[in-house]
């Protein structure tokens, strides 16, 4: 386990990602800023034109469409430059300027959708008529009518884009600090060692077979967050007031339905996630009681979620963890392990180790053009394989999206993203445990399961009925404080655990301030929605089901072609209905069974 954190300087090259690879230096992404910068006046041009003919609309198409791409590779550049290191500032401050530059763009292009609205549906089948180029952008047009009581006039549509960066700003602000500035007391263990504790680390400690380190990690962690609860309020607040603010503007009857909108997702979908996750919380309460009688604790608590309990938990250097995810995919065909592999050893994807003001958590990045980028802190074991894999999921479905669709379609919805990364983790995670017999081998990979279960099927949708009740009071003109925030989510895990367990308030409730995801409007519900259709998925391939490999493949090559709903039909599963949250969790309780008879 890591004493000391290197800095971002002293992480060898190749266990980094290759941003050169969208431009060779920082002054290459100056010079790409500057002319797009110069080119965004000429978007005017169309203003007042695009319904001219069919040949100006697909000019605006395909010139918004190119200029769109390098704005996103520039603004791509920029973050990951930064993520990779928040306390440098020359990288804070390409990061502010690319967000300035988006902000621009949008501004320069806002004029563009209430024009197109205010000319009707039928002007445009008569121009895809005329010109069979702009069929593609058919399904656009149809998302595009189906909001249009939500898009407003070209000048309120140019202030709410112009209004982006400083509603960012809680955002940002979150990221400098969490990542940047706070500081955590070190952890101690047992035998009296100390460990840095830090975002790219605190997964790690929590997986220590040490209860005192574990404690004192999950207590330094949540201490660190609880020392600035103040600050962290104020940050959720406005990013609340700012999802509201937005909600309205577009005249949506809350910031909620604005989310499920924007994807065109029934409030039942929602509903769904929250009643199967709260009818099933007594699967968790047997599976912390497994926990604590395998652990031999008097009582559960918190920091004994990732104590683990196999005698031995496999090491996986990062070679072979690329090993057992190829193997795991294989099923998917050699042109998606073959490009899976290339780019985790030779085109460099992957940001591998931790450092030095590092962002905490992991995730895949990328825009039209470039690679699909991962960042992460990978520190051995079958935990950090898992979210690899988890990432490579993501970027899977981002490299094949933007291989079979145009730039107007690259972005698949947040709603279907999870799905392919709980896909990847299921295949190798059953690959994994038809590898050996060995019980402890058995109870590391299926201990590595209920983690992403604990976090999709658990954490998830308590965040996501803590985030309504907080847009709820905001919509209702109250105000969010630090410890009602934290009474409230306190509570929330309070039942999530059950009687037997117990839980520091403080100490669990402060996780509001712990999550990022909280800054994305109503996206951790989908996290849970998108491991059921994930494990419904592979459970049809695992059974040899016909086509349902490339039925998969198709859902991951149609990236934002079709709604997310009708994507995930393409793939084989019905997500309006209850059922695949339902089976989701039977999928849990197996888990817990076996996991019993183990141990």
């Amino acid at each position: 386990m890591a004493t000391k954190l290197p800095k971002r300087s002293e992480v060898p090259v190749e266990r980094t990602w290759d941003l050169g690879s969208i431009y060779p230096t920082v002054a290459d992404w100056e010079r790409a800023c500057a002319a797009l910068d110069s080119e965004l006046p000429t978007l005017a041009r169309f203003r007042g034109r695009l319904t001219e003919s069919a040949a100006v609309l697909r000019e605006w198409f395909e010139t918004s469409s190119r200029i769109g791409a390098e704005v996103n590779k520039a603004v791509v550049y920029a973050r990951l430059s930064f993520d990779v290191d928040t306390t440098n500032q020359e990288a804070a401050a390409l990061n502010g300027r690319a967000q300035g530059l988006h902000a621009r763009f949008a501004a320069a292009s806002a004029f563009a959708e209430p024009e197109l609205l205010a000319a009707g549906p039928e002007v445009f089948e008569r121009f895809i008529e005329e010109e069979p180029a702009l069929e593609i952008y058919r399904h656009y047009l149809d998302n595009l009518f189906r909001q249009r009581d939500h898009v407003r006039s070209g000048e309120v549509e140019e202030l709410l884009a112009s209004a982006g960066e400083p509603l960012g700003a809680p955002w940002n602000a979150y990221t400098s600090l969490a990542d940047g500035d706070l500081r955590f007391a070190p952890a101690r263990g047992s035998d009296g060692q100390e460990h840095p504790v830090a975002r790219g680390t605190i997964v790690e400690l929590l997986h220590s077979p040490d209860r005192a380190l574990r404690r004192s990690a999950y207590e330094s962690y949540a201490d660190g967050f609880l020392s600035v609860k103040n600050t962290m309020a104020a940050l959720i607040s406005g990013n609340v007031r700012a999802n509201v603010f937005r909600a309205r503007a577009r005249r949506h009857p809350s910031a909620l339905e604005a989310s499920l909108a924007a994807n065109n997702i029934p409030l039942a979908v929602f509903e769904n996630v929250i009643d199967a996750a709260n009818r099933h919380l007594p699967i968790w309460h047997r599976y912390w009681e497994v926990r604590r009688r395998a652990l031999g604790l008097e009582r559960f608590e918190p920091p004994d979620v990732f104590a683990p309990l196999a005698g031995r938990s496999p090491d996986v250097p990062f070679e072979q963890a690329v090993d057992w995810i190829c193997e795991g995919m294989a099923p998917l065909g050699e042109e998606y392990v073959s490009a899976m592999r290339r780019g985790l050893l030779e085109e460099r994807w992957v940001d591998i180790e931790p450092n030095q003001g590092k962002r905490g958590g992991a995730y895949s990045s990328g825009s039209y053009g470039t690679r699909p980028f991962i960042l992460m802190s990978y520190t051995g074991g079958l935990s950090s394989m898992s979210t690899l894999a988890h990432e490579l999921g993501h970027s899977m479905h981002s490299y094949l999206t933007r291989r079979h669709q145009p730039f107007v379609y690259s972005r698949y919805s947040l709603f279907v993203a999870e799905v392919a990364s709980n896909f990847n983790q299921a295949l190798v995670r059953a690959h994994l445990l038809r590898q050996s017999d060995d019980r402890d081998f058995q109870i590391a990979v299926i201990e590595e399961a209920m983690q992403n279960f604990h976090r999709y099927l658990f954490v998830m949708p308590i965040l996501a009925q803590f985030e309504r009740r907080i847009h709820e009071q905001v919509e209702a003109g109250q105000a969010l404080t630090a410890d009602g925030m934290t009474a409230l989510l306190a509570d929330l895990f309070r039942r999530g655990y059950g009687p037997a367990a117990a839980i520091d308030e403080a100490r669990e409730g402060i996780q509001w301030a712990q999550f990022p995801h909280l800054y994305m409007n109503f996206y951790v519900y989908q996290y849970a929605s998108g491991i059921a259709a994930a494990n419904a998925l592979a459970d049809a391939l695992l059974a040899g089901e016909a086509g349902a490999a490339e039925r998969y493949l198709a859902f991951l090559r149609a990236g934002g072609s079709l709604y997310p709903l009708d994507a995930l039909r393409l793939a084989g599963i019905d997500m309006s209905t209850p059922e695949p949250m339902d089976r989701a969790f039977g999928v849990l309780e197996g888990f817990v069974a076996r996991l019993e008879a183990l141990v």
